[in-house]
């Protein structure tokens, strides 16, 4: 019967009095009651299959998912109160529906345990908080294609080594992130399948004493399949470590952008204005806004890598099956999820908002001689000279324009007949910073017109 007086549903007889401080210690509702929706679901569910095995009447049946129901109105409308004697979402949800419909509550556990009842709502939790995320990058990258769309005619410098290497488009340079956020939703996929396994039967670890219908649990659970070993079922955390590393991926590319639009947003740099929305000012220099968003999406996207050892470290060299230590893996996978979400919303809102210089690109390739590569090529393709001589001679003409000051387009014919008798008027052709970019003939190139079938090809797929 329920110990009211002490609000606890779950007492054993070999332990019959816990501490206050191994109550407290013990306890993970603060975390776990987040799985309050997952819980109620893999309940019902479990209460259908112990119905067709005539365990529990149909009537009964009725009155506990009306029960369930209604607790989880209450929870939504911020009208339950958890309880830490109770420990965890599993016993306090027991305890609610006994509070309500009485002994009946008493036989929803039958033929299970909590370790296949937290397994199964971990996987549903984080099924569904991957679909979520896959909607978020999604969501970017729109955020991002848009800007590449206005900006196919944008020039700016390719950098390697942060120095600057060879004229592109910036629409060409956003593209690039689209690919890898495309991959990002690929491994999201691929944690949801990971994830997508019902362990319910498995029990505490040696599976159930009772014929529980695995076709019927999977399909009102939405699960594709059953687990094949009930050891593995209870024990098996890889999932989670799936969705963590899912994470990792998607913030080492968050990470990357918002350390280019830093830089870009520099005044050394002057690409790229935040939004007044998303960069603050400063408490003692008044001409200045910091892009303290991105700097934040920069620092929790560390924090967020993080997450992959946190848990690497806790299931690393456990023996089977359940231990006490998996009780940790939903803080981290929810703080997991909660940071990766709000870095996202915040990406695609200083993407959409912010606003980059269309100017300044053409400036900075002339001036430090972008084209050069340009250059050695014309004298391989319209003068057939080896790449490595041609290489080297174009080496001493940037030199002497670095030494005279001057732009590649500013020295005069003859002065490039000094270096090299046989080039002609052609070699201005090759100078041209737009015409750089039209010269690429690879279909991954910056080259205008491949750019335009890529932004096309996105606008197709996250439609």
């Amino acid at each position: 019967m329920t110990k009211k007086k002490n609000n606890k549903l779950l007492s054993t007889s070999i332990n019959k009095k816990v501490s206050s401080l191994m109550d407290e210690f013990n306890s993970s509702i603060d975390i776990d009651q987040r799985l309050i929706e997952e819980d109620i679901l893999v309940t019902q569910a479990h209460v259908s299959a112990l119905e067709k095995l005539k365990i529990i009447s149909k009537l009964e049946t009725k009155k506990i998912y009306q029960g369930l129901n209604e607790i989880l109105n209450d929870y939504q409308k911020g009208k339950i109160k958890f309880s830490k004697k109770n420990e965890d979402i599993h016993m306090n949800v027991e305890y609610f529906l006994h509070q309500r419909i009485g002994d009946v509550a008493l036989k929803i556990h039958t033929g299970r345990s909590r370790n296949d009842q937290v397994a199964t709502d971990t996987r549903l939790w984080t099924k569904k908080s991957a679909k979520e995320i896959q909607k978020l990058i999604k969501m970017v990258m729109r955020s991002i294609l848009n800007q590449a769309n206005k900006h196919q005619e944008t020039i700016i410098p390719g950098f390697t080594h942060l120095q600057i290497a060879q004229p592109i488009s910036l629409s060409h340079h956003l593209l690039a992130y689209l690919e890898m956020f495309k991959r990002d939703l690929d491994y999201f996929e691929f944690s949801i399948q990971g994830a997508d396994e019902n362990v319910l039967g498995s029990a505490a670890l040696a599976g159930s004493n009772y014929q529980l219908d695995q076709n019927l649990l999977n399909k009102k659970l939405g699960f594709s399949k059953s687990k094949q070993n009930s050891m593995d079922g209870v024990s098996d955390r890889d999932f989670c470590m799936y969705f963590l590393h899912s994470c990792s991926m998607t913030s080492i590319h968050l990470g990357k952008l918002s350390s280019e639009l830093i830089l870009w947003s520099s005044n050394l740099a002057g690409f790229f204005n935040v939004h007044s929305e998303y960069s603050t000012g400063s408490s003692i220099m008044p001409q200045k806004r910091n892009p303290d968003s991105l700097e934040l999406i920069r620092s929790k996207a560390n924090i967020i890598r993080s997450k992959s050892q946190e848990l690497s470290n806790i299931i690393s060299n456990l023996p089977l099956t359940y231990f006490k230590d998996f009780q940790e893996d939903k803080k981290i996978i929810f703080d997991c999820f909660d940071e990766l979400s709000l870095c996202l919303n915040v990406m695609s809102d200083v993407i959409r908002k912010s606003h980059f210089n269309k100017k300044i690109g053409v400036e900075l390739c002339e001036t430090n001689f972008a084209t050069a590569t340009d250059l050695a090529d014309y004298l391989v393709i319209e003068k057939n000279i080896p790449f490595r001589k041609s290489y080297k001679t174009i080496a001493d003409i940037v030199q002497f324009a670095l030494n005279n000051k001057m732009k590649l387009s500013e020295i005069s014919l003859k002065e490039f007949q000094s270096f090299e008798k046989l080039i002609d008027s052609n070699i201005y052709q090759y100078i041209d910073i737009k015409k750089s970019l039209a010269r690429k003939k690879t279909n991954m190139s910056t080259n205008p017109k491949e750019v335009s079938k890529k932004i096309r090809k996105f606008q197709k797929f996250l439609k």
